[in-house]
């Protein structure tokens, strides 16, 4: 008699050691869905769901839906699989996804027309059927530098960047510099168009050097004039060594000749945060605008006599006008001292790339980069950055804490390396990361417009409201104070650097003696 119970048992410890192989890897499968498609689909707003397993296959299939988008794709364990699973699901799925990297793959996936690839392709696969759902915004493009940096070490990184400011100053240089920025940006000028366009910027720079340069020595009143009509002259320099810009200097004075373009309402409530400020179609300041790139045509074409004329929003539309404290809470150096002061919400955030998606987009140049962008103030709100006009899909609030808030959102740059080159950012040696600002006068968004609109209205105020400047200087207004004295100081840094910029189309980049950076 033959003892066949051995052989029984070894049979059945065979079935029982590949039945808990199955479910070992059909352990891995679901873990790797969790974590490398389920997470993912749920974090961007996806309901999404393992809608079938197969042991046979070892394979799962993957339903995600989203506003009336549906897509289905499987997850297997290894490329290695029978042929007749591909097929199976062939007709089922939009794409095959392998848990691990691909082995033979065309000797098994063979007669089917579904893409298959390794599950670290799913990340850019989400991106495109976010961008189905929630398509890019056409945006403004920007004028930008060259993208040669110019270099400045100095002990005094101001007194360094006057030094190469002061440059231009000299006709010859300012020549070789309308020469230079021609030949960059493809545009041939005659020597006397170089001429001209020189002799403005040598003019231009020498004066707002005089006004720069003495106001810090000045009364506080008396600063805030020198600071503006610098300002102004250094926005004539800028325009003027643009290759299309003004052919001269009689130009620009032609603009001014019909106003600065701007006009300004005292308080009628009694509170200097609400004086009023406003862009006009006519004047310096909207043919700067234009020069920059934006829209004017709605500007108005009158001065508001009074606040009540404002509240007609054919001839005065939103961002046509804007209040002291909105155009302060466009200065992002001015941190707590604004948020002390006001109450308005802030008009710019941080933002920073989100790192775990771009870990999952797996270095693979992408036209969509996902960024976080930081309200350390806790006050901008979600709908406040759903109206700009910004290249941004999928905004989300993602973080919320005693601290700040966070907001995520997609940002689209076709024909783009990086996510942040589509956006107009602020760099400051008073922040520790560039700043997105929001337009809060006239759609502009550019910081030395803002600042120059800032300016025009203090001026404004030491000029022909003497009475409420001295609330400000020393009287029941005197909580401005404080923050006026920051503002003023945080131009007289920032202003010269970003119009070396501007007018030399190159990036600056300022460091003491010594240092790493």
């Amino acid at each position: 008699m033959i003892d066949i119970e051995p052989k029984k048992d070894s049979k059945r410890r065979r079935q029982a050691m590949a039945g808990s192989g199955v479910e070992l890897r059909m352990g891995i499968l679901r873990d790797a869905a969790n974590q490398q498609i389920l997470k993912p689909l749920l974090s961007h707003g996806w309901t999404a769901t393992i809608a079938e397993e197969s042991e046979a296959g070892e394979y799962l299939l993957i339903n995600a839906d989203k506003t009336g988008s549906s897509h289905t794709v499987a997850l297997m364990y290894s490329s290695a699989t029978d042929n007749r699973h591909y097929k199976e699901l062939d007709n089922k799925v939009s794409h095959i996804f392998i848990n691990g990297q691909l082995y033979l793959v065309e000797s098994f996936a063979y007669g089917i027309s579904t893409p298959v690839s390794s599950v670290g392709d799913f990340f850019p696969l989400l991106v495109q059927w976010n961008r189905e759902v929630a398509p890019p915004k056409l945006i403004k493009n920007f004028k930008s530098s060259s993208g040669t940096i110019r270099r400045i070490v100095s002990e005094s990184p101001l007194a360094g960047i006057w030094s190469h400011l002061g440059q231009f100053s000299s006709l010859e240089l300012a020549k070789k510099l309308v020469a230079r920025r021609a030949e960059i940006e493809g545009v041939e000028l005659a020597h006397a168009q170089i001429q001209s366009k020189a002799s403005g910027i040598a003019f231009s720079v020498s004066n707002a050097a005089d006004y720069y340069k003495g106001a810090p020595h000045e009364s506080l009143n008396k600063r805030v004039l020198s600071l503006y009509y610098g300002t102004l002259s250094l926005a004539f320099a800028e325009m003027l060594a643009a290759p299309n810009g003004p052919a001269d200097l009689d130009e620009l004075e032609g603009m001014t000749k019909q106003g600065h373009g701007l006009f300004a309402l005292a308080s009628e409530t009694g509170n200097f945060s609400d004086l009023t400020v406003g862009v006009l179609a006519t004047g310096f300041y909207p043919q700067w605008a234009s020069f920059l790139g934006y829209d004017t045509s709605a500007y108005p074409r009158a001065k508001a006599k009074a606040a009540g004329d404002l509240e007609n929003a054919e001839k005065y539309p939103a961002q046509s006008f804007a209040s002291m404290a909105v155009l302060l809470s466009a200065i992002p150096e001015l941190g707590d001292l604004f948020l002390q002061v006001y109450e308005d919400e802030p008009a710019w955030v941080i933002p920073h790339v989100d790192t775990a998606s771009l870990h999952r987009q797996r270095g693979v140049p992408a036209s969509s980069s996902y960024i976080f962008l930081s309200n350390h103030s806790r006050r901008v709100s979600e709908s406040r950055i759903a109206s700009q006009e910004w290249p941004f899909a999928e905004l989300t609030k993602v973080k919320d804490s005693d601290q700040e808030s966070q907001y995520r959102v997609r940002v689209d740059h076709p024909g783009l390396n990086y996510w942040y080159e589509p956006l107009l950012l602020h760099r400051s040696p008073y922040l520790q990361a560039p700043a997105l600002i929001m337009p809060v006068l006239g759609g502009v968004q550019d910081y030395r417009a803002i600042a120059l609109a800032i300016l025009y209205s203090l001026s404004i105020l030491v000029r022909y409201m003497p009475g409420s400047w001295r609330r400000v200087e020393g009287g029941d207004w005197d909580q401005h104070l404080g923050v006026m004295r920051a503002t003023l100081d945080v131009f007289e840094r920032v202003l010269p650097q970003e119009f070396l910029e501007s007018i030399s189309g190159e990036r600056v980049h300022t460091s003491l003696p010594g240092s790493l950076i």
